[in-house]
C-alpha cells in the first residue's frame, strides 16, 4: 500500500468515526474542551442539561448570565425530522466561554443527549419547540437551580430560537433583570410565512406577550441575516418602549457574533 493510499484510508476512517458520533456527543466534547461543568435538573416535566463555568458555582457575584441555545437542527435538509436536534455548530458555547461573569447554559428538554427521554416526542423540537410545556419546564428548571445558588439577578441571553424562549420565559420569573437576544425570532408567524415553513402551531409567539417595563430588553441583529431578517425584529422591538435595538450591518445569522462577543458583553454589563 502506497503512502497516498494510506492517507486516503486514514481520512476515510476519520470521517467514519466523526459520522458515528452524535451531535450531542460532539457538543459535550466541546463543552469539556472549554472546561464547563454539567449536570441534569429535573423540572418535574422534563430533564434539562445545565452547563456552567466555574464562577457559576464559586463566585460571590449576585448576577448570573443564563444562556439559551438556538433551535439546533430540528429538520435534516428541511425534509426529515432529525433524531437529535442538538446544534451542529456550538455557537452558544463559543459565546459563553468568553464570558467573565458567572454563566450557565440552560438546555432545552430533549437536547444534549436527552432526546431518548420518555416524554421527548419530536414535536418538542418542531411544531411545539416554543410551547407552553417547554417554557414552563425551563422556568421550573432554572428556578430549581437558582434556589441552590445565591444569585439575585438573572440576565437571559438567547441566541436565535433561544432568544424566542428568553422572551417567553422572562415574564414568568421574578429574578430576570435583562433579556438579551441575538438574531432571535421574535415573531414566529411572520417568520414561518416568510420562509414558507410549516406553521409552529403548538408554539407560543413572543409578540403576543407583554414584557414588564422593569425588564430591560436588548436586541442584537445582523443586517445581512437571511434566517431571521432584521425587519421582523425591528417591528417587534419598536413595540416595546423599554427595548434597545442594535444592528450590525455586515453580520448574518452566524457571522460574526463569536468574534464580537467580548464587546457585546461590555454593552450588556453597562447597567449591571
Amino acid at each position: 500500500m502506497t503512502i497516498i493510499h494510506k492517507i486516503i484510508l486514514l481520512a476515510i476512517v476519520c470521517l467514519s468515526l466523526w459520522s458515528c458520533t452524535t451531535p450531542s456527543e460532539r457538543f459535550f466534547k466541546k463543552a469539556k474542551e472549554f472546561k464547563f461543568g454539567n449536570n441534569i435538573v429535573n423540572s418535574g416535566q422534563f430533564r434539562h442539561q445545565f452547563f456552567f463555568n466555574q464562577l457559576a458555582v464559586s463566585s460571590e457575584q449576585k448576577i448570573v448570565h443564563v444562556y439559551l441555545d438556538g433551535d439546533g437542527t430540528p429538520w435534516e435538509k428541511h425534509r426529515w425530522i432529525t433524531d437529535d436536534p442538538t446544534a451542529r455548530n456550538p455557537i452558544i458555547l463559543k459565546l459563553m466561554v468568553q464570558d467573565l461573569s458567572p454563566a450557565i447554559l440552560l438546555g432545552r428538554p430533549c437536547y444534549y443527549g436527552l432526546n431518548r427521554d420518555q416524554l421527548c416526542h419530536y414535536r418538542y423540537w418542531t411544531s411545539h419547540r416554543y410551547s407552553s410545556e417547554i417554557v414552563s419546564s425551563m422556568v421550573k428548571a432554572l428556578t430549581k437551580w437558582m434556589e441552590k445558588h445565591d444569585f439575585k439577578k438573572i440576565i437571559l441571553i438567547g441566541y436565535s430560537g433561544g432568544g424566542t424562549l428568553a422572551m417567553l420565559m422572562a415574564p414568568k420569573m421574578s429574578h430576570v433583570d435583562t433579556v438579551v437576544t441575538i438574531a432571535a425570532n421574535l415573531e414566529i408567524d411572520a417568520w414561518t410565512q416568510l420562509h414558507e415553513y410549516s406553521s409552529l402551531f403548538g408554539s407560543l409567539n413572543p409578540s403576543d406577550f407583554a414584557i414588564p417595563n422593569k425588564i430591560k430588553l436588548i436586541h442584537f441583529i445582523g443586517g445581512q441575516d437571511r434566517v431571521v431578517p432584521a425587519s421582523i425584529i425591528k417591528k417587534i422591538a419598536k413595540n416595546n418602549n423599554h427595548s434597545i435595538f442594535i444592528e450590525y450591518p455586515q453580520f448574518n445569522h452566524f457571522c460574526c457574533w463569536v468574534k464580537q462577543w467580548p464587546y457585546i458583553l461590555e454593552i450588556i454589563n453597562l447597567d449591571n
